[in-house]
């Protein structure tokens, strides 16, 4: 099953949108839009020292990457990377998406040779 398929239809209070590709492999809700994307590139600063730290929101991790008008988050442990781009000021959609993202396989972790949880750890170690 693709996340796509176990996406919610509406994200809290947002109504679903129509989006601007022909890709299979984007969503979106509200206006402004909250966007998830799947397939997308590593994110840059993943890994780096100075990257923000990983957030870990029901079993997913993801690396933010905040900018001024939104904040794009990225899932970095699973089998594709996927991203969502959430608007400044709106609700925090990651936990109304992380069942979905989290059906896809994760392939890595980040926790410390004494299990310590992945919520501030830089990088990703492979299951």
């Amino acid at each position: 099953m693709t996340v796509f398929a176990k996406l919610p239809v509406q994200l809290g209070g947002l109504n679903p949108r129509r989006t601007e590709t022909d890709s299979a492999f984007v969503a979106a809700w509200g206006n402004p839009a909250v966007v998830i994307r799947c397939g997308v590139r590593r994110p840059a600063a993943f890994g780096s020292t100075d990257a923000p730290q990983l957030i870990d929101v029901n079993g997913v991790l993801w690396q933010p990457d905040p900018q001024a008008a939104q904040t794009v988050y990225t899932a970095i442990d699973r089998s594709v990377y996927v991203d969502v781009t959430v608007p400044a000021g709106a609700d925090q959609p990651l936990p109304a998406l992380a069942g979905a993202v989290g059906a896809l396989p994760q392939l890595c972790t980040a926790t410390d040779a004494a299990g310590h949880s992945a919520a501030r750890l830089p990088i990703c170690r492979p299951r």
